[in-house]
């Protein structure tokens, strides 16, 4: 998922991919789990456990549709507008309500931009997804630099979508620029549904490979061989983390206003840096 105009550009890229790897696992979170490498022995470079109120000093929120910056539907035929009152922290836990009133949709979106950004690590938030068709929750990362998308690269930890409920992906964007930007990503198929249980969505991320991970097994691993022959740009710079729930766009597709309202649940944002991660 990709903020602003670059995101319309990064969906269209997908029908144009020339070079995408997709892992399927049916059942896999029933097999015999591969427990992530992270140890729980060092305490956290950064964490969010979502008491009392949400801090402004790690997050920024989000507002409007984008046509103040130019970005209607921030450049993805996204329906929502993004608004304070969609967030909330309730009883230590976060939540990003979608409602739709007089012909108005409102989401929740959260940026750590300038504020948390950290290089390589694990990434990690425990999530119980939003049910409604149409919607497009995501954790995901993006650069601290001022290069155009995708020059220096973009990580998302999880995306799903409510017209797909069985379907988890995880994704790396990188390449030259738009049209010709690629994409890597990893898709993970249950026989039961995403959004019926509490999941915890993570990224560990060393300077040669991005694993991603659902309730502590890997179900995807990106080295700088399955980027090949583009240049390896995850080492180049730290990334920030955001938190939203999109509406329709080129990927959640067709709203049911029906399902709404609907809220997507974070119990807590963990970040450990690499020395935490057993090699």
């Amino acid at each position: 998922m990709q903020s602003g105009g670059d995101e319309f550009l990064k969906s269209a890229a997908l029908a144009l991919q020339p070079r995408c790897h997709a892992l399927v696992f049916i059942a896999a979170l029933l097999l015999a789990p591969i427990l992530s490498a992270t140890t729980e022995r060092c305490s956290p470079t950064w964490v969010d456990d979502f008491d009392g109120v949400l801090d402004p000093s790690v997050w920024r929120v989000v507002e409007g549709n984008g046509c103040d910056v130019g970005l209607c539907g921030w450049g993805n035929n996204e329906l929502q507008h993004y608004a304070p009152h969609a967030i909330a922290v309730e009883d230590g836990t976060l939540g990003l309500t979608v409602t739709a009133a007089d012909g108005l949709i409102t989401s929740g979106k959260l940026v750590s931009e300038d504020l948390f950004y950290q290089r390589y690590g694990r990434f990690a938030a425990r999530i119980k997804l939003p049910t409604g068709r149409g919607l497009w929750p995501a954790f995901w990362m993006m650069p601290q630099t001022d290069s155009p998308w995708p020059l220096a690269g973009e990580i998302d930890i999880m995306e799903w979508t409510g017209n797909e409920p069985n379907r988890l992906i995880g994704a790396a964007h990188f390449g030259p620029l738009p049209p010709q930007n690629v994409h890597y990503s990893e898709t993970l198929l249950l026989p039961r549904r995403w959004d019926s249980d509490w999941h915890e969505f993570a990224v560990e991320w060393r300077p040669d490979s991005i694993q991603w991970e659902v309730d502590g097994r890997i179900h995807g691993t990106m080295t700088p061989a399955d980027v090949a022959p583009h240049p390896w740009v995850f080492a180049d710079a730290p990334f920030y983390l955001i938190l939203n729930v999109a509406v329709g766009g080129t990927l959640g597709g067709d709203v049911q206003v029906a399902d709404l309202p609907a809220t997507m649940w974070v119990d807590w944002v963990k970040v450990h840096d690499l020395e935490c991660m057993a090699p």
